[in-house]
């Protein structure tokens, strides 16, 4: 067996000590909900693989050194043949299979596609990790961000820790700012569509809408991150990327028990979908969405679903970002239309929070955006300046094209303000301001928009 013997038995001892005395009952709290789950085993009694916050946990833990003993193992195969199913570089590449490409009919982002994918992604990866070295219980571990704002110590290093990546622009010191990471505001979004994305496009007419989480912190992590991490094709190569969305798989759980109203699409279309995956030994697999929408019956669950409040609930006045003009920003007119009395029809009436705002990009940058959006509105005698959110806006390309796709839709918690100015028939102006993000310059060159409309969620 290729497996370190002596960090498995410390792994093996060191899970029984912490089992001892515990009820298998015993169940993971939801602290922002107050629901709980089952608890941690599946029916047969077979022990699940339990994902862990890497934060909390010493960098000594026999499960790191397990952990890292598998990382060593897929990285020693891809060595000796990169083309190794089972190995690293053929894990790393899977992702930009479905994740880098033009092929439409593969890619997995800007649509309702891009949870269940990654899930089975890294059900895939986990399942490679326990194969080498012979322990079924041998979990992939999350960061928490919403807690532990920089990167882990257990990500950093040298070439001999096989979960450093020398490609990341930030430092073990750098912060991740706390409007990278507002998780409430998706929480909050009771329609799947707002929060995971729309139907995948079949027509180069439809518009591809990616999700709320997807738009949000999602990508702003993957963006502040840098290196490889920043980029579709080598994301998979920066072992963070399993940390990263190993809470955004565990938010997706969240999700769906933060609200009873908070439920999965019932169409078959998507509850068949076929994914495709590779199996731990690299033989090529499918699953439909509907055999991925429990985590327990892949094998797994989470130690808890609990998540900082402050990133979890409204922002304060406080806590807000402030716009200080720069030359940077972007400033364009909202277009007045006939959908901003729905709009607040809806809202008044049906208590809905988010709404969409569309543009047209009159310039293609490739390269994510990053800024933080703020509507700016006359209201009392008094100029007002609303933050509704941080964003990464992604290149996203037309539907089997290498050409950028020109309108894009952003999902937004809609602030009382904005919906004030709606109903009172205010000028509206969007304000779109870039954010430094580590040892990257702002771009110099204002992002021009044009055709910005408000628009209802469906």
């Amino acid at each position: 067996m290729e497996a370190n013997q002596e960090s498995r038995r410390q792994f093996i001892k060191s899970t029984a000590l912490a089992l001892t005395g515990v009820s298998l009952g015993v169940g993971t709290t939801v602290l922002f909900t107050g629901c709980k789950d089952e608890g941690i085993q599946k029916a047969s009694g077979t022990r699940l693989a339990l994902r862990k916050n890497i934060a909390y946990l010493p960098i000594d833990d026999p499960e790191i050194k397990l952990l890292k003993d598998a990382f060593k193992i897929l990285k020693k195969r891809s060595q000796i043949s990169p083309l190794d199913p089972s190995g690293w570089e053929a894990q790393s590449m899977l992702h930009a299979t479905f994740c880098a490409t033009s092929i439409y009919a593969n890619q997995v982002h800007y649509n309702w596609y891009v949870w269940p994918w990654h899930r089975l992604y890294l059900w895939s990866m986990e399942q490679k990790l326990q194969k080498a070295v012979g322990e079924p219980t041998l979990a992939l571990h999350y960061w928490d961000w919403t807690k532990k704002n920089t990167i882990p110590e257990h990500y950093w290093g040298g070439a001999d820790n096989p979960l450093y990546n020398p490609t990341r622009l930030v430092s073990a010191q750098d912060e991740i700012p706390t409007d990278f990471i507002n998780v409430g505001a998706t929480l909050r979004a009771s329609n799947y569509q707002t929060f995971g994305g729309y139907p995948a496009v079949k027509s180069e007419k439809e518009s591809q809408i990616d999700g709320m989480a997807e738009q949000t912190f999602h990508n702003n992590i993957h963006n502040w991150v840098g290196g490889q991490m920043a980029t579709f094709i080598e994301s998979g190569f920066d072992p963070l990327f399993y940390g990263h969305h190993g809470n955004c798989d565990r938010i997706w759980t969240a999700w769906q028990r933060y609200s009873e109203k908070n439920r999965v699409p019932a169409d078959e279309n998507w509850l068949e979908k076929r994914l495709y995956s590779t199996d731990g030994t690299g033989k090529p697999i499918a699953f439909t969405i509907r055999e991925l929408l429990d985590n327990k019956s892949l094998g797994y669950d989470f130690q808890d679903l609990n998540l900082n409040p402050n990133v979890c609930n409204p922002y304060t006045e406080a806590q807000k970002p402030i716009r200080i003009p720069t030359k940077a920003d972007c400033k364009a007119a909202v277009n007045v239309s006939d959908s901003h009395d729905a709009i607040f029809k809806d809202y008044t009436d049906n208590k809905q929070q988010h709404i969409m705002l569309h543009f047209e990009r009159a310039q293609l940058p490739y390269h994510p955006y990053c800024a933080r959006v703020f509507f700016e509105f006359s209201q009392d005698n008094q100029r007002q300046s609303v933050y509704s959110g941080t964003f990464t806006i992604l290149p996203i390309l037309d539907l089997d094209s290498f050409l950028l796709q020109r309108g894009v839709y952003l999902q937004i918690e809609a602030d009382p303000k904005i919906m004030q100015a709606l109903n009172e028939k205010a000028q509206i102006e969007v304000v779109f301001q870039p954010v430094r993000l580590p040892n990257r310059p702002i771009p110099e060159e204002p992002l021009r928009l044009q055709n910005i409309t408000l628009k209802k969620v469906s």
